[in-house]
């Protein structure tokens, strides 16, 4: 049993390999013929479009590693099957599911390898990759790097921001309200310039107007002003973060963060769930692709196998994005479910199929 084990595994992860290799080629391949042209309207230095081309090499690979296990199951067995090395196993006495048992758990590792990958790596090479593209070759900010005309909730404040740049740390057009416990105006800073030194705010060129304790205001105008403020640098560029850039660390930090700001956070709590059930597809890619690399038992052919498998990952693909999209953003269904359903549903196919399929 030992030796089918290795075969099995070994026979599968070759495949993969030569899959996953492949469908990033062909991915990166027509996507710079498709984009080769803006690269170059743009005037984007050769070196900026191939980091371009390689950081988006991670993302490539976790979009493709379901459909490579999907994929090599298929082929896998059902190249076994054609050899009639799966009669010899059955024969012998050895179940399906201990023949395939060594599949489900390479999926179940190669579940945990892209959620390791998709926390640490993709939110990296992810910034990076949209920064070239939004800033360099469209010529229009990222929302990550530049954020303008926006209000920003802080503890008892509000900031009306003209322009936040993060690598300065610099707010322009800024103006500051603070609240006492009764929602009074404290406190208004309007400055031309503020920007984050020696951990503090310093403000300039701008006019602070203080409330009198026996009503009224104060107006000092200054050139150069400090405030002791609570919110950080940080706060400005997470506001403008897509999810997409963010670890599930830093994620649900924002979420918790942004709710107790009183900010809607479905969104936010959609791509948190969508995060932890995606890496889950992998493990359910072979789950499917088993029985379907045996129908040929039922009079059908390998060439069958591979159509259905490919059908069953665009499908699983359009269910996930437009449960997410249409169904979890706009509140239909809660967070969890809009994010877990497909892998709910395609998940019970598979243990559906497996029932079909003698053993």
């Amino acid at each position: 049993m030992r030796i089918l084990v290795q075969y099995v595994a070994r026979e599968f992860l070759k495949l993969f390999t030569m899959l996953v290799l492949g469908f990033v080629a062909i991915y990166t391949f027509f996507d710079y013929i498709e984009k080769v042209k803006n690269f170059q309207q743009a005037g984007v230095p050769t070196s900026a479009m191939l980091s371009f081309f390689v950081l988006q090499i991670p993302e490539i690979i976790s979009l493709m590693v379901p459909l490579a296990v999907l994929m090599s199951t298929v082929i896998t067995l059902g190249m076994m099957g054609k050899r009639n090395e799966l009669v010899a196993i059955k024969s012998s006495g050895i179940s399906l599911f201990r023949f395939a048992l060594p599949i489900l758990l390479v999926a179940l590792a190669m579940t945990f390898a892209v959620a390791l990958f998709n926390e640490t790596i993709l939110p990296r090479t992810k910034a990076k990759t949209n920064y070239i593209w939004e800033v360099l070759v469209e010529k229009r900010p990222n929302k990550l790097f530049l954020k303008e005309k926006f209000w920003y909730k802080g503890q008892n404040s509000i900031y009306r921001v003209g322009f936040y740049d993060p690598e300065t740390q610099s707010l322009s057009d800024v103006v500051y309200y603070r609240f006492d416990k009764d929602f009074n105006l404290a406190l208004r800073v309007d400055a031309r310039r503020a920007r984050f030194l020696g951990n503090r705010w310093v403000f300039f060129s701008g006019l602070m107007q203080r409330r009198l304790e026996g009503g009224g205001y104060s107006a000092i105008p200054f050139e150069e002003q400090a405030v002791d403020l609570p919110e950080r640098p940080l706060d400005f560029t997470k506001l403008s973060k897509p999810s997409e850039e963010m670890s599930l660390g830093e994620l649900a930090r924002f979420v918790k963060k942004i709710e107790v700001e009183g900010y809607d956070s479905r969104r936010y709590r959609v791509d948190m769930q969508s995060k932890l059930s995606f890496p889950f597809v992998c493990l359910i890619m072979a789950l499917v692709g088993i029985p379907l690399s045996l129908i040929k038992e039922r009079g059908q052919s390998l060439a069958t196998g591979v159509v259905l498998g490919l059908s069953v990952a665009l499908l699983y693909w359009i269910s996930f994005s437009y449960m997410r999209s249409i169904f979890g953003y706009t509140g239909v269904l809660p967070p969890f479910l809009s994010a877990w359903l497909p892998n709910g549903i395609f998940s019970l196919v598979g243990l559906w199929l497996f029932t079909t399929i003698r053993q």
